[in-house]
Protein backbone atom coordinates (compact mmCIF):
# COMPACT_ATOMS: atom_id res chain seq x y z
CA UNK A 1 0.00 0.00 0.00
CA UNK A 2 1.42 3.53 -0.73
CA UNK A 3 2.72 4.66 2.63
CA UNK A 4 3.49 7.25 4.78
CA UNK A 5 11.84 3.11 23.02
CA UNK A 6 10.75 1.40 25.78
CA UNK A 7 13.17 -0.96 26.26
CA UNK A 8 14.52 -2.56 23.47
CA UNK A 9 12.16 -4.78 21.37
CA UNK A 10 13.14 -8.28 20.57
CA UNK A 11 13.08 -9.68 16.94
CA UNK A 12 10.71 -12.28 16.65
CA UNK A 13 11.29 -13.22 13.15
CA UNK A 14 13.48 -12.15 10.20
CA UNK A 15 10.70 -9.79 8.70
CA UNK A 16 11.35 -7.54 11.40
CA UNK A 17 7.97 -8.76 13.66
CA UNK A 18 8.64 -6.88 16.77
CA UNK A 19 6.45 -7.64 20.19
CA UNK A 20 6.31 -4.68 22.66
CA UNK A 21 5.96 -5.29 26.06
CA UNK A 22 3.39 -8.32 26.95
CA UNK A 23 -0.04 -9.15 25.47
CA UNK A 24 -1.46 -9.21 29.16
CA UNK A 25 -0.60 -7.00 32.13
CA UNK A 26 0.45 -9.60 34.70
CA UNK A 27 0.01 -9.32 38.21
CA UNK A 28 2.05 -5.82 38.72
CA UNK A 29 0.33 -4.01 36.56
CA UNK A 30 -2.74 -2.28 37.04
CA UNK A 31 -5.32 -0.65 34.01
CA UNK A 32 -6.02 2.47 33.79
CA UNK A 33 -9.81 3.28 33.40
CA UNK A 34 -9.88 4.56 30.55
CA UNK A 35 -8.92 2.44 28.11
CA UNK A 36 -7.68 5.23 25.41
CA UNK A 37 -5.55 5.49 22.40
CA UNK A 38 -4.56 8.45 20.98
CA UNK A 39 -2.51 8.62 17.65
CA UNK A 40 -1.91 10.44 14.46
CA UNK A 41 -3.17 10.07 10.71
CA UNK A 42 -0.90 12.17 8.58
CA UNK A 43 -4.27 13.55 6.49
CA UNK A 44 -7.33 12.89 6.80
CA UNK A 45 -9.08 9.88 4.47
CA UNK A 46 -11.07 10.72 1.60
CA UNK A 47 -12.99 7.95 1.96
CA UNK A 48 -14.41 5.25 4.60
CA UNK A 49 -15.36 2.90 1.93
CA UNK A 50 -12.51 -0.28 1.85
CA UNK A 51 -13.27 -0.59 -2.09
CA UNK A 52 -11.85 2.92 -2.97
CA UNK A 53 -9.39 3.44 -0.34
CA UNK A 54 -5.40 3.19 -1.37
CA UNK A 55 -3.33 5.36 0.97
CA UNK A 56 -2.00 3.76 4.90
CA UNK A 57 -3.99 6.91 6.41
CA UNK A 58 -7.12 5.44 5.15
CA UNK A 59 -6.34 1.75 5.99
CA UNK A 60 -5.69 3.11 9.04
CA UNK A 61 -9.76 3.03 9.46
CA UNK A 62 -10.33 0.69 7.16
CA UNK A 63 -8.73 -2.41 8.40
CA UNK A 64 -10.74 -1.69 11.91
CA UNK A 65 -14.02 -0.99 10.77
CA UNK A 66 -14.03 -3.52 8.27
CA UNK A 67 -12.82 -7.64 8.29
CA UNK A 68 -11.21 -9.11 5.47
CA UNK A 69 -11.73 -13.18 4.38
CA UNK A 70 -7.98 -13.50 6.23
CA UNK A 71 -5.34 -11.50 8.02
CA UNK A 72 -1.70 -11.81 8.29
CA UNK A 73 -0.21 -14.00 11.03
CA UNK A 74 1.47 -12.45 13.46
CA UNK A 75 4.88 -13.25 12.31
CA UNK A 76 3.86 -12.49 8.91
CA UNK A 77 4.78 -15.65 7.38
CA UNK A 78 1.19 -16.94 6.85
CA UNK A 79 -2.41 -16.28 6.70
CA UNK A 80 -4.84 -16.86 9.33
CA UNK A 81 -8.44 -16.86 9.49
CA UNK A 82 -10.63 -13.60 10.29
CA UNK A 83 -13.90 -12.59 8.68
CA UNK A 84 -13.53 -16.70 6.98
CA UNK A 85 -12.19 -19.23 9.70
CA UNK A 86 -11.09 -21.06 7.22
CA UNK A 87 -10.11 -21.55 3.27
CA UNK A 88 -8.96 -24.72 1.01
CA UNK A 89 -8.04 -24.45 -2.32
CA UNK A 90 -9.21 -27.14 -5.32
CA UNK A 91 -6.33 -29.71 -6.65
CA UNK A 92 -5.82 -27.40 -9.53
CA UNK A 93 -4.79 -24.41 -7.55
CA UNK A 94 -7.70 -22.51 -9.19
CA UNK A 95 -10.81 -22.93 -6.91
CA UNK A 96 -10.36 -20.73 -3.42
CA UNK A 97 -13.39 -21.66 -0.78
CA UNK A 98 -13.92 -19.66 2.16
CA UNK A 99 -15.71 -20.81 5.05
CA UNK A 100 -17.42 -17.90 6.97
CA UNK A 101 -16.95 -17.47 10.49
CA UNK A 102 -20.29 -18.38 11.71
CA UNK A 103 -23.02 -15.83 13.42
CA UNK A 104 -20.35 -12.33 12.25
CA UNK A 105 -22.29 -9.69 12.18
CA UNK A 106 -22.67 -6.26 10.83
CA UNK A 107 -22.61 -3.57 13.07
CA UNK A 108 -26.41 -2.97 12.56
CA UNK A 109 -26.67 -6.47 14.14
CA UNK A 110 -27.47 -8.30 10.71
CA UNK A 111 -25.74 -11.31 9.92
CA UNK A 112 -22.95 -11.17 7.66
CA UNK A 113 -23.37 -13.66 4.70
CA UNK A 114 -21.26 -14.69 1.33
CA UNK A 115 -23.50 -12.64 -0.57
CA UNK A 116 -22.27 -9.17 1.13
CA UNK A 117 -18.48 -10.49 -0.72
CA UNK A 118 -20.06 -11.39 -3.54
CA UNK A 119 -21.39 -7.62 -3.84
CA UNK A 120 -18.14 -6.40 -2.39
CA UNK A 121 -15.66 -7.80 -4.81
CA UNK A 122 -17.73 -7.09 -7.60
CA UNK A 123 -18.39 -3.52 -6.58
CA UNK A 124 -14.02 -3.65 -6.20
CA UNK A 125 -13.72 -4.84 -9.91
CA UNK A 126 -16.45 -2.90 -11.52
CA UNK A 127 -14.67 -0.19 -13.65
CA UNK A 128 -17.06 2.52 -12.19
CA UNK A 129 -15.35 2.54 -8.91
CA UNK A 130 -12.42 2.96 -10.18
CA UNK A 131 -11.10 0.82 -7.12
CA UNK A 132 -6.79 1.65 -6.99
CA UNK A 133 -6.64 -1.90 -5.66
CA UNK A 134 -9.03 -3.59 -8.49
CA UNK A 135 -5.93 -4.83 -10.18
CA UNK A 136 -4.97 -7.19 -6.98
CA UNK A 137 -7.82 -8.99 -8.03
CA UNK A 138 -7.02 -9.76 -11.67
CA UNK A 139 -6.57 -13.22 -10.96
CA UNK A 140 -10.41 -13.65 -10.34
CA UNK A 141 -12.14 -15.07 -13.55
CA UNK A 142 -12.52 -12.47 -16.07
CA UNK A 143 -11.40 -9.74 -14.08
CA UNK A 144 -9.35 -7.75 -16.35
CA UNK A 145 -11.89 -7.88 -19.18
CA UNK A 146 -14.40 -6.52 -16.78
CA UNK A 147 -12.16 -4.33 -15.14
CA UNK A 148 -10.85 -2.73 -18.16
CA UNK A 149 -14.07 -1.98 -20.09
CA UNK A 150 -15.46 1.24 -20.78
CA UNK A 151 -17.52 2.87 -18.05
CA UNK A 152 -20.65 4.43 -20.33
CA UNK A 153 -20.70 0.61 -21.51
CA UNK A 154 -24.21 -0.75 -20.63
CA UNK A 155 -23.19 -4.59 -20.32
CA UNK A 156 -21.24 -3.73 -17.47
CA UNK A 157 -23.89 -4.54 -14.94
CA UNK A 158 -24.22 -8.29 -16.88
CA UNK A 159 -20.42 -8.08 -17.11
CA UNK A 160 -19.67 -8.53 -13.12
CA UNK A 161 -21.82 -11.58 -12.89
CA UNK A 162 -19.64 -13.38 -15.08
CA UNK A 163 -17.11 -13.09 -12.63
CA UNK A 164 -15.89 -15.87 -10.58
CA UNK A 165 -17.67 -15.47 -7.61
CA UNK A 166 -20.46 -17.40 -6.08
CA UNK A 167 -22.11 -17.22 -2.54
CA UNK A 168 -22.74 -21.64 -2.34
CA UNK A 169 -24.02 -20.87 0.90
CA UNK A 170 -24.81 -18.14 3.39
CA UNK A 171 -21.58 -19.18 5.14
CA UNK A 172 -19.34 -20.22 1.84
CA UNK A 173 -17.72 -18.05 -0.64
CA UNK A 174 -16.03 -18.94 -3.80
CA UNK A 175 -13.83 -17.45 -5.80
CA UNK A 176 -12.62 -19.11 -9.14
CA UNK A 177 -9.14 -17.50 -10.73
CA UNK A 178 -8.03 -17.83 -14.22
CA UNK A 179 -4.78 -19.48 -13.69
CA UNK A 180 -3.37 -20.46 -10.12
CA UNK A 181 -1.78 -18.07 -8.14
CA UNK A 182 -0.40 -18.72 -4.95
CA UNK A 183 -0.15 -15.40 -3.61
CA UNK A 184 -3.99 -14.95 -3.93
CA UNK A 185 -4.44 -15.91 -0.07
CA UNK A 186 -2.19 -13.10 0.68
CA UNK A 187 -4.80 -10.78 -1.20
CA UNK A 188 -7.35 -12.42 0.87
CA UNK A 189 -6.15 -10.75 3.59
CA UNK A 190 -6.18 -6.84 2.33
CA UNK A 191 -8.39 -4.69 4.26
CA UNK A 192 -10.03 -4.38 0.91
CA UNK A 193 -11.21 -7.93 0.71
CA UNK A 194 -13.95 -7.25 3.55
CA UNK A 195 -17.66 -7.57 3.02
CA UNK A 196 -19.71 -4.24 1.43
CA UNK A 197 -23.32 -4.31 2.06
CA UNK A 198 -25.55 -3.73 -1.23
CA UNK A 199 -28.77 -2.33 0.76
CA UNK A 200 -26.81 0.22 2.53
CA UNK A 201 -24.68 1.08 -0.49
CA UNK A 202 -28.27 1.90 -2.10
CA UNK A 203 -29.72 3.16 0.59
CA UNK A 204 -27.88 6.40 0.61
CA UNK A 205 -27.29 6.94 -2.95
CA UNK A 206 -24.92 9.23 -4.55
CA UNK A 207 -23.69 12.96 -4.06
CA UNK A 208 -23.14 15.82 -6.47
CA UNK A 209 -20.16 14.28 -7.85
CA UNK A 210 -21.55 10.90 -8.32
CA UNK A 211 -19.64 8.93 -5.25
CA UNK A 212 -21.28 6.83 -3.37
CA UNK A 213 -22.52 8.75 -0.01
CA UNK A 214 -22.56 5.76 2.20
CA UNK A 215 -18.82 6.12 3.39
CA UNK A 216 -18.39 9.69 3.06
CA UNK A 217 -15.88 11.15 5.88
CA UNK A 218 -18.45 13.47 7.26
CA UNK A 219 -19.82 13.93 10.47
CA UNK A 220 -22.88 11.99 9.34
CA UNK A 221 -20.43 8.84 9.09
CA UNK A 222 -21.92 7.05 12.39
CA UNK A 223 -25.30 6.97 10.65
CA UNK A 224 -24.15 5.62 7.47
CA UNK A 225 -20.90 3.19 7.66
CA UNK A 226 -21.90 -0.09 8.22
CA UNK A 227 -18.90 -2.58 8.94
CA UNK A 228 -18.24 -5.79 9.83
CA UNK A 229 -15.09 -4.99 11.36
CA UNK A 230 -14.56 -5.18 15.58
CA UNK A 231 -14.72 -1.40 15.64
CA UNK A 232 -16.90 1.10 14.63
CA UNK A 233 -16.85 5.13 13.96
CA UNK A 234 -18.47 7.09 16.48
CA UNK A 235 -17.19 10.46 15.61
CA UNK A 236 -15.88 12.52 12.65
CA UNK A 237 -14.44 15.82 13.28
CA UNK A 238 -14.24 17.41 9.88
CA UNK A 239 -9.96 18.24 9.38
CA UNK A 240 -9.49 17.20 12.98
CA UNK A 241 -10.38 13.61 13.83
CA UNK A 242 -12.09 10.63 13.88
CA UNK A 243 -13.03 8.44 16.69
CA UNK A 244 -13.33 4.60 17.01
CA UNK A 245 -15.15 2.73 19.47
CA UNK A 246 -15.64 -0.91 19.91
CA UNK A 247 -18.59 -2.68 17.55
CA UNK A 248 -20.75 -3.83 19.77
CA UNK A 249 -22.11 -6.12 17.40
CA UNK A 250 -18.95 -7.60 16.59
CA UNK A 251 -19.01 -11.86 17.03
CA UNK A 252 -16.53 -12.69 14.66
CA UNK A 253 -13.04 -14.36 15.22
CA UNK A 254 -10.93 -11.58 16.71
CA UNK A 255 -10.86 -11.23 20.49
CA UNK A 256 -12.47 -8.52 22.82
CA UNK A 257 -10.65 -5.26 22.71
CA UNK A 258 -9.63 -3.57 25.93
CA UNK A 259 -9.72 -0.42 23.88
CA UNK A 260 -12.98 1.28 24.65
CA UNK A 261 -11.88 4.53 22.20
CA UNK A 262 -8.75 4.98 19.56
CA UNK A 263 -9.27 8.84 18.28
CA UNK A 264 -6.70 9.19 15.29
CA UNK A 265 -6.11 12.71 14.84
CA UNK A 266 -5.37 14.55 11.16
CA UNK A 267 -2.06 15.97 11.65
CA UNK A 268 -0.32 16.96 8.14
CA UNK A 269 2.69 18.14 10.28
CA UNK A 270 4.89 15.57 11.96
CA UNK A 271 7.10 18.86 14.05
CA UNK A 272 3.37 19.40 15.74
CA UNK A 273 2.61 15.48 16.19
CA UNK A 274 5.56 15.59 17.94
CA UNK A 275 5.24 18.61 20.09
CA UNK A 276 1.89 17.08 20.61
CA UNK A 277 3.10 13.41 21.92
CA UNK A 278 5.75 15.35 23.97
CA UNK A 279 3.21 17.45 25.49
CA UNK A 280 1.01 13.89 26.64
CA UNK A 281 -1.85 14.51 23.84
CA UNK A 282 -0.73 11.87 21.63
CA UNK A 283 0.66 8.18 22.52
CA UNK A 284 2.84 7.51 19.89
CA UNK A 285 4.58 8.80 16.74
CA UNK A 286 6.70 8.60 14.29
CA UNK A 287 9.98 10.78 15.17
CA UNK A 288 10.90 13.49 12.85
CA UNK A 289 14.23 13.09 11.07
CA UNK A 290 15.46 16.52 12.75
CA UNK A 291 14.55 15.06 16.34
CA UNK A 292 16.41 11.85 15.55
CA UNK A 293 19.39 12.90 17.79
CA UNK A 294 16.99 13.57 20.98
CA UNK A 295 15.68 10.07 21.18
CA UNK A 296 18.36 7.77 19.98
CA UNK A 297 19.10 7.14 23.51
CA UNK A 298 15.79 7.28 24.62
CA UNK A 299 13.67 4.48 26.91
CA UNK A 300 10.34 5.73 24.59
CA UNK A 301 12.24 4.47 21.20
CA UNK A 302 11.03 1.87 19.26
CA UNK A 303 12.68 0.89 15.88
CA UNK A 304 10.54 -1.46 13.33
CA UNK A 305 12.60 -2.45 10.18
CA UNK A 306 9.99 -1.77 7.20
CA UNK A 307 9.48 -4.45 4.54
CA UNK A 308 8.50 -0.31 1.86
CA UNK A 309 10.88 0.99 -0.76
CA UNK A 310 10.39 5.03 -1.13
CA UNK A 311 10.89 6.58 -4.70
CA UNK A 312 10.78 9.81 -6.32
CA UNK A 313 7.82 9.55 -9.09
CA UNK A 314 8.46 11.02 -12.94
CA UNK A 315 5.60 11.96 -14.69
CA UNK A 316 6.04 10.18 -18.26
CA UNK A 317 3.16 11.45 -19.68
CA UNK A 318 4.47 14.88 -19.66
CA UNK A 319 8.01 16.30 -21.37
CA UNK A 320 10.58 16.24 -19.93
CA UNK A 321 10.05 12.83 -18.31
CA UNK A 322 8.75 11.17 -21.91
CA UNK A 323 12.19 10.72 -22.30
CA UNK A 324 13.86 7.86 -20.99
CA UNK A 325 17.22 8.89 -21.37
CA UNK A 326 16.09 11.84 -19.04
CA UNK A 327 14.72 10.04 -16.52
CA UNK A 328 17.70 7.70 -16.21
CA UNK A 329 19.80 11.03 -16.37
CA UNK A 330 18.33 12.40 -12.94
CA UNK A 331 18.28 9.19 -11.59
CA UNK A 332 22.11 9.10 -11.77
CA UNK A 333 22.35 12.24 -10.20
CA UNK A 334 21.13 11.84 -7.16
CA UNK A 335 23.42 10.22 -4.51
CA UNK A 336 21.55 8.07 -2.22
CA UNK A 337 24.24 6.66 0.27
CA UNK A 338 24.76 10.60 1.09
CA UNK A 339 21.11 10.77 1.34
CA UNK A 340 20.32 7.92 3.74
CA UNK A 341 23.87 8.67 5.86
CA UNK A 342 23.22 12.56 6.15
CA UNK A 343 19.35 13.11 5.68
CA UNK A 344 18.08 10.47 6.65
CA UNK A 345 20.65 9.91 9.48
CA UNK A 346 21.54 5.70 9.02
CA UNK A 347 17.68 5.55 9.22
CA UNK A 348 17.51 2.79 6.47
CA UNK A 349 19.11 1.66 3.50
CA UNK A 350 20.17 2.76 0.38
CA UNK A 351 18.08 1.49 -2.54
CA UNK A 352 18.15 1.30 -6.18
CA UNK A 353 15.90 -1.55 -7.06
CA UNK A 354 12.04 -2.25 -5.96
CA UNK A 355 12.03 -4.84 -3.83
CA UNK A 356 13.16 -4.31 0.04
CA UNK A 357 15.50 -6.02 2.31
CA UNK A 358 13.81 -8.89 3.91
CA UNK A 359 11.83 -10.40 0.99
CA UNK A 360 12.75 -13.06 -1.56
CA UNK A 361 13.32 -11.33 -4.98
CA UNK A 362 15.93 -8.69 -3.26
CA UNK A 363 18.42 -7.99 -5.36
CA UNK A 364 20.28 -5.00 -5.40
CA UNK A 365 22.62 -5.88 -7.81
CA UNK A 366 20.14 -5.48 -10.52
CA UNK A 367 20.10 -1.38 -9.80
CA UNK A 368 23.28 -0.49 -11.74
CA UNK A 369 21.22 1.39 -14.24
CA UNK A 370 20.49 3.85 -11.42
CA UNK A 371 23.80 4.02 -9.96
CA UNK A 372 25.22 7.53 -8.42
CA UNK A 373 27.30 8.58 -10.97
CA UNK A 374 27.51 12.54 -11.79
CA UNK A 375 29.96 12.20 -15.22
CA UNK A 376 27.43 8.80 -16.33
CA UNK A 377 24.25 11.07 -15.51
CA UNK A 378 26.07 13.98 -18.04
CA UNK A 379 26.41 11.66 -20.58
CA UNK A 380 22.88 10.63 -19.97
CA UNK A 381 21.23 13.96 -20.74
CA UNK A 382 23.61 14.71 -23.37
CA UNK A 383 22.92 11.68 -25.34
CA UNK A 384 19.45 12.47 -25.81
CA UNK A 385 19.76 15.86 -27.14
CA UNK A 386 18.63 17.68 -24.15
CA UNK A 387 20.44 20.62 -22.47
CA UNK A 388 20.77 21.27 -18.55
CA UNK A 389 19.36 24.64 -19.12
CA UNK A 390 16.49 23.72 -20.84
CA UNK A 391 15.34 21.66 -17.98
CA UNK A 392 15.60 24.40 -15.80
CA UNK A 393 12.45 25.47 -13.81
CA UNK A 394 11.22 22.36 -13.75
CA UNK A 395 9.07 21.47 -10.91
CA UNK A 396 9.49 18.88 -7.81
CA UNK A 397 6.76 18.37 -5.97
CA UNK A 398 6.37 17.60 -2.29
CA UNK A 399 4.29 17.94 0.85
CA UNK A 400 5.94 21.14 2.78
CA UNK A 401 4.10 20.23 5.74
CA UNK A 402 6.51 17.06 6.20
CA UNK A 403 10.13 18.06 7.60
CA UNK A 404 11.16 14.66 5.71
CA UNK A 405 9.63 15.41 2.78
CA UNK A 406 11.05 19.10 2.44
CA UNK A 407 14.07 17.89 3.31
CA UNK A 408 14.49 15.25 0.90
CA UNK A 409 13.67 18.08 -1.70
CA UNK A 410 15.98 20.51 -1.00
CA UNK A 411 18.29 17.53 -1.27
CA UNK A 412 17.27 16.61 -4.41
CA UNK A 413 17.70 19.80 -5.64
CA UNK A 414 20.81 20.35 -4.41
CA UNK A 415 21.87 17.20 -6.17
CA UNK A 416 20.56 18.19 -9.56
CA UNK A 417 21.57 21.25 -9.55
CA UNK A 418 25.80 20.13 -8.13
CA UNK A 419 25.85 16.55 -10.38
CA UNK A 420 23.79 17.35 -13.87
CA UNK A 421 23.52 21.04 -13.77
CA UNK A 422 20.10 21.38 -13.45
CA UNK A 423 17.70 24.21 -11.61
CA UNK A 424 15.02 22.61 -10.11
CA UNK A 425 12.11 24.41 -8.90
CA UNK A 426 10.33 23.25 -5.41
CA UNK A 427 6.41 22.96 -5.40
CA UNK A 428 5.65 22.27 -2.03
CA UNK A 429 2.05 21.93 -0.71
CA UNK A 430 -0.26 20.08 1.76
CA UNK A 431 -0.29 16.14 1.71
CA UNK A 432 -3.97 15.86 0.51
CA UNK A 433 -3.47 18.12 -2.14
CA UNK A 434 -0.25 16.16 -3.28
CA UNK A 435 -2.21 12.59 -3.39
CA UNK A 436 -4.67 14.14 -5.27
CA UNK A 437 -2.03 15.44 -7.87
CA UNK A 438 0.05 12.37 -8.31
CA UNK A 439 -3.12 10.29 -9.03
CA UNK A 440 -4.33 12.73 -11.59
CA UNK A 441 -0.94 13.07 -13.17
CA UNK A 442 -0.80 16.88 -12.45
CA UNK A 443 3.13 17.15 -11.58
CA UNK A 444 6.24 16.84 -13.47
CA UNK A 445 7.93 14.58 -10.99
CA UNK A 446 8.15 14.62 -6.89
CA UNK A 447 8.10 12.74 -3.71
CA UNK A 448 8.93 10.76 -1.86
CA UNK A 449 6.38 8.67 -1.80
CA UNK A 450 6.72 4.78 -0.99
CA UNK A 451 5.29 1.23 -1.39
CA UNK A 452 4.82 -1.05 2.00
CA UNK A 453 3.95 -4.50 1.36
CA UNK A 454 0.58 -4.90 1.91
CA UNK A 455 1.91 -9.00 2.20
CA UNK A 456 5.54 -10.53 1.76
CA UNK A 457 5.13 -11.77 -1.83
CA UNK A 458 7.03 -10.13 -4.72
CA UNK A 459 3.26 -9.92 -6.63
CA UNK A 460 2.82 -7.52 -4.23
CA UNK A 461 5.38 -4.66 -5.61
CA UNK A 462 5.70 -5.95 -8.95
CA UNK A 463 2.04 -5.50 -9.75
CA UNK A 464 1.94 -2.10 -9.33
CA UNK A 465 4.32 -1.58 -12.45
CA UNK A 466 2.09 -3.03 -14.48
CA UNK A 467 -0.23 -0.92 -17.27
CA UNK A 468 -3.15 0.32 -16.19
CA UNK A 469 -2.31 -0.49 -12.11
CA UNK A 470 -4.32 2.29 -9.89
CA UNK A 471 -1.01 2.29 -7.77
CA UNK A 472 1.52 4.23 -10.06
CA UNK A 473 1.79 7.78 -10.45
CA UNK A 474 4.07 7.46 -13.57
CA UNK A 475 1.45 6.23 -16.11
CA UNK A 476 4.49 4.26 -17.30
CA UNK A 477 3.65 1.77 -19.34
CA UNK A 478 5.96 -1.34 -20.76
CA UNK A 479 4.93 -4.16 -22.63
CA UNK A 480 8.13 -6.12 -21.49
CA UNK A 481 7.46 -5.30 -17.96
CA UNK A 482 4.00 -6.43 -17.96
CA UNK A 483 4.61 -10.00 -19.86
CA UNK A 484 7.50 -10.58 -17.00
CA UNK A 485 4.98 -9.90 -14.74
CA UNK A 486 2.27 -11.85 -15.51
CA UNK A 487 4.54 -14.78 -16.20
CA UNK A 488 6.21 -14.72 -12.94
CA UNK A 489 2.48 -14.35 -11.28
CA UNK A 490 0.64 -17.26 -12.88
CA UNK A 491 4.05 -19.47 -12.51
CA UNK A 492 3.56 -22.33 -9.80
CA UNK A 493 7.21 -22.88 -9.77
CA UNK A 494 9.24 -20.56 -7.79
CA UNK A 495 12.49 -20.61 -10.17
CA UNK A 496 10.35 -19.49 -13.26
CA UNK A 497 8.70 -16.48 -10.87
CA UNK A 498 12.59 -15.75 -9.42
CA UNK A 499 13.40 -15.46 -13.07
CA UNK A 500 9.97 -13.84 -14.64
CA UNK A 501 10.68 -11.28 -11.50
CA UNK A 502 14.14 -10.39 -12.74
CA UNK A 503 13.55 -9.67 -15.92
CA UNK A 504 10.44 -7.51 -14.85
CA UNK A 505 13.02 -5.91 -12.10
CA UNK A 506 16.02 -4.88 -14.91
CA UNK A 507 13.22 -3.24 -17.26
CA UNK A 508 11.90 -1.43 -14.16
CA UNK A 509 15.24 -0.18 -13.37
CA UNK A 510 16.61 0.70 -16.67
CA UNK A 511 13.64 2.84 -18.06
CA UNK A 512 13.27 4.27 -14.67
CA UNK A 513 9.44 5.85 -14.11
CA UNK A 514 10.28 6.13 -11.04
CA UNK A 515 14.06 6.84 -9.05
CA UNK A 516 14.73 4.63 -6.04
CA UNK A 517 15.89 6.07 -3.16
CA UNK A 518 15.85 4.36 0.99
CA UNK A 519 14.13 1.66 2.14
CA UNK A 520 13.42 2.80 5.99
CA UNK A 521 13.36 1.64 9.37
CA UNK A 522 10.14 3.39 11.35
CA UNK A 523 11.47 5.25 14.42
CA UNK A 524 8.31 5.45 17.03
CA UNK A 525 7.92 6.76 20.27
CA UNK A 526 5.50 5.41 22.43
CA UNK A 527 4.26 6.02 25.93
CA UNK A 528 5.34 3.46 28.38
CA UNK A 529 1.97 2.95 29.82
CA UNK A 530 0.88 1.42 26.24
CA UNK A 531 0.99 -2.22 26.63
CA UNK A 532 0.88 -5.10 24.32
CA UNK A 533 1.55 -3.88 21.17
CA UNK A 534 2.26 -6.29 18.26
CA UNK A 535 3.93 -4.64 15.35
CA UNK A 536 4.48 -5.58 11.83
CA UNK A 537 6.71 -3.88 8.74
CA UNK A 538 3.81 -2.28 7.24
CA UNK A 539 1.41 -0.95 10.08
CA UNK A 540 -1.17 1.12 8.90
CA UNK A 541 0.71 4.87 10.58
CA UNK A 542 0.30 3.39 14.17
CA UNK A 543 1.46 0.30 15.55
CA UNK A 544 -0.14 -2.23 16.41
CA UNK A 545 -2.88 -1.24 13.74
CA UNK A 546 -3.25 -5.50 12.72
CA UNK A 547 -3.43 -6.60 16.17
CA UNK A 548 -5.51 -3.57 18.17
CA UNK A 549 -7.27 -6.44 20.39
CA UNK A 550 -4.07 -6.74 22.39
CA UNK A 551 -3.07 -2.97 23.77
CA UNK A 552 -3.67 -2.23 26.72
CA UNK A 553 -3.23 1.31 28.56
CA UNK A 554 -1.94 0.76 31.87
CA UNK A 555 -2.02 3.21 34.83
CA UNK A 556 0.12 6.26 34.61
Amino acid sequence: MHVGNRKRAVALAALGMFAVAACTTGNDTKLAAAQELRVRLSTEPSTFDPGQQQWDYEAAVGRQTFEALLRPTKDFKDVAGAAADTYKVDSNGTVYTFKLHPGARWSDGKLVKAADFVYAFQRLLDPRLAAPYASFYYPIKNAPTVNGMDTRDPGIDAAVQTLGLKAVDDNTFEVTLEAPAGYFKWVASLWTSAPVRKDVVEKWGKDSAGGDKWAAVTPSAPQQLVGNGLFVVSEVVTKDHVTLVPNTSYAGSQAKPSLTKITEYFIDNETVAYAKYKSGELDMITVPLPDTEGVRSSPELLKVPQLSVFWINLNVRKAPFNDPKVRLAFAQAIDRDSYNNNVRRGRGLAASTLIPKGMRNYRPDLGSPQKFDPAAARATLGSAGISAASLNGVKFTFVSTSASSKTTAEFVQAQLKTNLGVDVVLDGIDYRTFSNRLRSGNYAFGGPTAWGADYPDSQDFYDIFTTGSGNQFSGWSNKTYDEAVTAANAATDQTKRDAGYERAERTLVSDAPVIFMYQPTAWYVVKPYVKGIITTPNDDQWLGSFFPWSIQIAQH
